[in-house]
């Protein structure tokens, strides 16, 4: 059984969280709760188990151990500091650095497009270079892997597909597709512009040809402005689902926020149990 471990998780959006996901899953998942708070939940609910801290540093701390040690496979945000979460993480005495870049990997889920898509990195890195975006295309070839796209198609955007020495985004496209040429786990290409990554009548209108012809699986920003802006763009302009994760580590870390819809905090959610082998 997965087991998923939860900093400040004795909270009306947590417990509403884990009550969907009993509702809507047929396979348990086990929840592990950390909070300076009283436990919220009643004892009817089987999988919630709940462990009173004595401060906020406990709680992380505990929270984090658990994935550490291997009590658990998910480490998911409650209603703690994303920082605050992210500096126990790191801390070398846990051992769950797996890659030197960690990075943020979401899934959206468009109403009335023909498929669900990944983009990365619109919340962690913030003008990511050469080397940062190497390994946060790794990531999401991992994760798209894990969610059974075999050879997944890797955009690298910018905005025009033409290479301009001028423009930093299509410089990194250039470079990324040339350090990718032989991969044989992904098809890595840039510099491309969003149309001709996604759809397939911009590419038959431009006539454009290429190793990505408007059927990306992933979409790779150059900066956390371009990221952020897209994410949510999607969210208000398109009334879409979008769940994220941060990878790079050895186990998948679960971002939530208060503003999330339980919706979103579940796309999430199951996100991340994709991930876990």
């Amino acid at each position: 059984m997965v087991t998923v471990s939860i900093p400040g998780g004795s909270q009306p959006e947590i417990l509403e969280l884990v009550k969907k996901y009993n509702e809507v899953s047929n396979t348990k998942v086990n929840f592990l709760i950390f909070d300076t708070k009283e436990n919220i939940a009643n004892k009817d609910l089987q999988n919630w188990n709940y462990a009173r801290c004595s401060d906020k540093s406990e709680m992380i701390r505990k929270a984090v151990e658990a994935v550490s040690m291997k009590k658990a496979d998910i480490l998911l945000k409650g209603i703690v500091s994303t920082h605050d979460l992210l500096k126990e993480v790191l801390n070398k005495k846990h051992h769950l650095k797996k890659r030197k870049t960690l990075s943020h990997v979401s899934i959206a889920k468009v109403p009335n497009f023909d498929r669900q898509f990944l983009i990365t990195d619109a919340a962690m890195n913030i003008s990511p270079n050469t080397e940062q975006l190497e390994d946060i295309i790794k990531n999401s070839v991992e994760v798209a892997h894990n969610i059974g796209i075999e050879k997944t198609k890797v955009a690298l955007l910018s905005a025009a597909e033409n290479f301009n020495e001028k423009m930093p985004s299509s410089v990194l496209g250039k470079e990324l597709t040339d350090i990718f040429d032989n991969d044989n786990a992904s098809i890595v290409f840039g510099p491309l512009s969003l149309d001709l990554a996604m759809s397939k009548s911009a590419v038959e209108h431009k006539r454009f040809e290429g190793p990505i012809m408007g059927d990306a699986d992933v979409l790779v920003v150059p900066s956390i402005d371009v990221g952020n802006i897209l994410y949510k763009s999607l969210i208000v302009f398109a009334n879409s689902t979008m769940g994220g994760i941060i990878v790079g580590t050895t186990v998948p870390i679960v971002l939530t926020s208060r503003s999330d819809s339980v919706e979103s905090k579940l796309f999430a959610l199951n996100l991340a149990l994709q991930q876990v082998n």
